[in-house]
């Protein structure tokens, strides 16, 4: 592939991520206080219409994982703009909580479509030694869509309506330029290990001996994560009011852990350079370090700091080495793989803050975050079989 046509792909598919996470799903996190005060949500209500949100992507990772290999990216990729840019568009112009609820999981299906598509894209355009690293820049976009929705509020005056109707102009405008690059047909890659033809495909194909630890560090990636995302903010809030004359810390604490997602580009390479399993555990590592930072000082503001930091970038670097890994255990069917593993993924995210909630209201907020670094060293057992996950051919 030509270097610039290869360039622009990587930055149109980190632009659409960027709305359709950094925007679309994590904007909801970022605009609650207004949210609250503008439709008066108490704590079920808030917590309702989160949840609302990953109902929204497992449906549509479900849909997209069937749909990207049959109606191919392109097609997948607006739907998941459209999805972002309905939601947004929804959410600004809300008049009661329950049309805030419905653009909150509207916009929260457009990640669930996309990643599958993106996972199709990747493998059509790229030779083997671009694919990883071109799959783990899209993947960083997610800290460019932070960086700019907390901007917005923390050094603009634009209203939370204005900023909800401008995620919606970049859905349309990045969706567009990534269906003008992405290709229309659908993905499926024939090789000699494998007789299977698209409409062949079998629901037990995805029960592999060497997929199930991917589906396992999925679970506990996803569960752990999502402690992390719904929480922190929060104890930074009680913990450190004002710090350093900044009148939200909540907001350099969110700004700080975007811009590192941007390390995640390194992602592929690193996995090139030093091996998936490798990176693996010490990405994992890494989240259980940033865990245990909020779990014992979350008054230093310097160390939460670096523990956003550290997060920020191991998220992205877990995110994007579950897809580089999906896509070696099912080279055959990167979408297809790729939406169950984040399905997955989104299924242990789901039920992290609840029973985080749980816990917490037993043994505290610290004892969870504590208890959810131990759990994220788990998947590190599973690392040799990442190893080895890039030299097999399953389907």
């Amino acid at each position: 592939m030509k270097q610039a046509k290869l360039i622009l792909t990587a930055l149109s598919g980190l632009a659409l991520v960027g709305v359709t996470f950094g925007m679309a799903r994590y904007g909801y996190g970022l605009y609650l206080p207004q949210f609250i005060h503008r439709y008066s949500l108490d704590k079920t209500t808030q917590g309702l219409i989160g949840s609302g949100s990953y109902a929204g992507y497992l449906i549509a990772t479900l849909i997209a994982s069937w749909g990207s290999s049959r109606f191919g990216p392109r097609a997948m990729l607006l739907a998941s703009a459209f999805c972002a840019a309905l939601g947004t568009a929804i959410v600004a112009q809300a008049s009661s909580t329950v049309m805030l609820a419905i653009g909150v999981i509207v916009s929260g299906a457009s990640p669930g479509i996309i990643f599958p598509a993106l996972s199709d894209w990747v493998t059509a355009v790229a030779n083997s030694t671009e694919k990883n690293r071109l799959f783990t820049i899209m993947n960083s976009g997610t800290g460019a869509g932070i960086i700019v929705s907390a901007g917005l509020v923390a050094f603009t005056s634009v209203s939370m309506q204005y900023a909800w109707w401008l995620f919606s102009a970049c859905a349309i405008v990045f969706g567009a330029l990534a269906a003008w690059l992405a290709p229309a047909k659908r993905v499926f890659h024939q090789t000699r290990a494998s007789s299977l033809t698209a409409d062949a495909f079998r629901l037990r194909d995805l029960i592999l001996p060497q997929a199930l630890p991917l589906y396992s560090v999925a679970i506990v990636a996803g569960f752990v994560t999502a402690i992390y995302w719904t929480f922190s903010v929060e104890t930074l809030s009680r913990s450190l009011p004002g710090t350093w004359g900044i009148k939200d810390p909540a907001l350099l604490f969110w700004m700080v852990t975007g811009f590192a997602g941007f390390l995640g580009a390194l992602t592929g390479d690193a996995v090139n350079n030093k091996g998936l399993g490798h990176v693996l555990a010490l990405t994992m590592v890494a989240i259980s370090i940033a865990l245990a930072i909020l779990g014992l000082f979350p008054n230093i503001i310097l160390l939460v700091l670096a523990s956003g930091i550290v997060f920020g970038a191991a998220f992205i670097f877990i995110t994007g080495l579950l897809g580089v890994w999906s896509m070696a255990i099912f080279p055959n069917r990167p979408s297809v793989g790729f939406g169950v593993t984040f399905l997955l993924f989104t299924a242990g995210a789901a039920a992290g803050p609840t029973a985080s909630g749980v816990i917490a209201s037993v043994y505290g907020q610290a004892f969870v975050f504590n208890l959810a670094a131990l759990v994220a060293l788990s998947p590190c057992l599973a690392c040799k079989n990442a190893t080895r996950a890039l030299g097999s051919n399953a389907i």
